[in-house]
């Protein structure tokens, strides 16, 4: 498999970016990653009037910017650690420099930082994650650099299949736990779902999937306990993976989304768009299934 080459971390010259240099290092690390980029962009009505007087230019405004990020930057990176500087500028929507950015650079994961309460501006993050080819890597504010337990979300598609390889992966290189969650659509279920016979009937089914799912890399439930949770169809999916993460302790949670967390015809995708707007305090990873052109870090 190829390898993640390049990373995105976005900056907003706020008291997130010392938060996004640090886990950027360390993520990066864990990938192995070839480049990373921090990128801020510059809506164009924040500059000043070009016909002021005593004002910066613009150029002069870029260089303030690049200099305030380095500052940062330099904190956790060195000349062995090769990372770039990218200030944008964009008239309207900030997340379209942002996408054409990625596309430029072919970026393969992308990392945005996440707010919490008043400060929480969920503009840009969601959109950069549907539109962007690339994986997302939602970061919260309290991210730490560190990884002891995964919680991967599955259904047994491809795209959970790509999601549940990166998990395993990130694992063996760091030593972490893996637990899952096996997601289902009651909708689909083959007996009505009223009677709790046929509940007992359907769980047994959803493990037998599981296991099988879990054939196909060599492993057993044993090994890689799972959570099961029959909702309800009207309920929000997102709020039980997470409060699996919290229960099991995990410090990172994987999710695969079938055309990126805009895609709300499958369950996966439904899932990956929810959970960007609960307010979390676990990094989220939104991994789309590229074929073979998925990455791999070992």
């Amino acid at each position: 498999m190829k390898r993640i080459r390049n990373i995105t971390a976005l900056m907003d010259l706020t008291y997130l970016d010392p938060i996004m240099a640090e886990y950027s290092a360390f993520f990066s690390g864990i990938a192995e990653a070839e480049k990373v980029f921090f990128l801020h962009v510059i809506q164009e009505y924040n500059l000043p009037d070009k016909g002021g007087r005593d004002l910066p230019d613009g150029e002069a405004i870029y260089r303030a910017i690049q200099d305030r990020i380095r500052e940062e930057v330099e904190k956790h990176f060195n000349a062995t650690r090769p990372y770039a500087i990218e200030i944008r500028s964009e008239e309207e929507d900030a997340s379209n420099a942002i996408v054409d950015f990625i596309n430029e650079t072919e970026t393969d994961l992308v990392l945005i930082g996440q707010k919490y309460g008043a400060n929480r501006e969920a503009r840009y993050g969601h959109k950069i994650s549907a539109k962007a080819a690339s994986d997302t890597l939602f970061v919260p504010e309290t991210a730490t650099p560190a990884i002891e337990k995964i919680l991967c979300a599955i259904d047994c598609s491809d795209h959970a299949e790509a999601a549940f390889r990166l998990a395993l992966e990130m694992s063996e290189k760091t030593g972490a736990e893996m637990a899952s969650y096996f997601l289902y659509d009651t909708a689909r279920s083959y007996f009505p779902a009223s009677t709790l016979i046929s509940a007992a009937i359907e769980q047994e089914r959803f493990r037998k999937d599981y296991r099988k799912f879990l054939e196909r890399f060599g492993l057993s439930p044993d090994i890689i306990p799972c959570h099961y949770r029959e909702l309800d169809p009207s309920e929000n999916q997102a709020e039980g993976v997470y409060e699996a993460a919290v229960h099991e302790k995990a410090d990172f949670l994987i999710v695969g989304a079938e055309g990126g967390p805009g895609n709300n015809t499958s369950l996966l995708g439904n899932l990956a768009e929810n959970l960007y707007h609960i307010e979390k305090k676990t990094p989220l990873l939104i991994v789309k299934n590229k074929g073979s052109k998925r990455f791999g870090w070992i």
